[in-house]
């Protein structure tokens, strides 16, 4: 036994003389031929010693990614995550919730297959709402019907889920209205995955396959129907966001009191108990009639504020009068009278 952590697992040498780690059950996690010690290294790496003629004699390791192009090297590092080998230690780079290993000027996911992309961390971002990690990926696959697939979308890009470090999947359409986006995996079938706004929860929903033209009609027909779903979740979380807003906002409203006009350089603003909650940028602010006040932004052009700033009623009237119970008598340029009512 070279090794051992605190979760159970070993680093031994096996009787066939190969070395690997084993679980505390003695189920085997890893091994390789040849190595002259294996221990435990950071970040769920392992680090293996090998002589000079086994490097010589095994392909992985003398092209194993690395930030040199030495040869005489002797110690190299396996990511326990994909089994990938490494000739030096990558730099772990995290872009929200992901992980990605960059070396040799490439940068490697760490699922349970490894996809490596010669790109700057730089250009890497994850989605607006951190739901997956899209990475550059122009290798098209052996798989005849996955080519099709990949010709009739025009895919370029892998991603990595969130809550999801086993693997990768191709990236068929983003930029939904809901931030969600049309995935496949490896084998072809077709996933709309997307975040449940009210629970942050990854939502998957399988679509099926596009093997032949009975399914690719079909295809098109539970697309049209994601479409519909997404324009519905989109709708219901901004109608939710608007209710929340304006219930902040009535609530933040409700707070300021003793509002009066102050001037500075010409300019009127609103003050509440000595604190500013108006900037001075109108011509004309006239004393507060219960949350809101007539404004003159230019001469003789009018409209209404609330107390907090956001402005209800454009400026271009010839005069505003505002009544105890809400309603705004407006002058328009004619000389007639127009009636809103404001929201109390």
């Amino acid at each position: 036994m070279f090794d051992t952590r605190e979760d159970g697992l070993r680093c031994v040498r096996f009787e066939s003389g190969a070395v690997g780690v084993v679980d505390d059950q003695g189920n085997v996690i890893y091994q390789v031929d040849k190595c002259r010690h294996i221990e435990f290294a950071e970040h769920d790496f392992l680090k293996l010693k090998f002589g000079v003629a086994d490097i010589l004699s095994i392909p992985t390791l003398k092209n194993a990614p690395s930030d040199d192009n030495s040869y005489l090297r002797s110690v190299f590092y396996v990511d326990m995550k994909s089994g990938q080998m490494y000739g030096s230690m990558p730099q772990i780079l995290r872009f929200g919730g992901f992980e990605l290993l960059h070396i040799g000027g490439f940068l490697c996911t760490r699922t349970r297959k490894c996809y490596m992309v010669k790109w700057k961390p730089e250009l890497i971002t994850a989605s607006p709402n951190g739901l997956y990690l899209p990475l550059p990926y122009y290798e098209n696959p052996d798989d005849e019907y996955l080519y099709d697939v990949f010709r009739w979308y025009g895919v370029y890009q892998v991603c990595q889920l969130k809550d999801d470090d086993r693997k990768v999947y191709w990236i068929l359409q983003e930029f939904y209205k809901d931030t969600s986006v049309l995935v496949m995996d490896e084998h072809g079938l077709h996933i709309h995955v997307w975040m449940d706004w009210k629970t942050g929860k990854v939502t998957r929903q399988e679509l099926g396959y596009m093997r032949n033209e009975a399914e690719r009609a079909m295809m098109t027909l539970r697309l049209n129907d994601v479409k519909r779903e997404v324009v519905g979740r989109y709708l219901e979380k901004h109608v939710a966001v608007k209710k929340n807003e304006e219930r902040a906002r009535k609530k933040e409203i409700k707070a300021i009191n003793s509002v009066e006009p102050f001037q500075i350089g010409g300019k009127w603003g609103l003050k509440s108990n000595g604190r500013m909650v108006v900037a001075p940028m109108y011509r004309t602010i006239l004393t507060p009639v219960g949350k809101y006040c007539a404004v003159e932004s230019c001469p003789g052009i009018w409209g209404v504020i609330a107390v907090d700033g956001k402005v209800e009623i454009e400026p271009r009237y010839e005069g505003v009068k505002i009544l105890p119970d809400g309603t705004v008598e407006l002058t328009v340029f004619n000389g007639k009278t127009v009636i809103k009512k404001l929201k109390n």
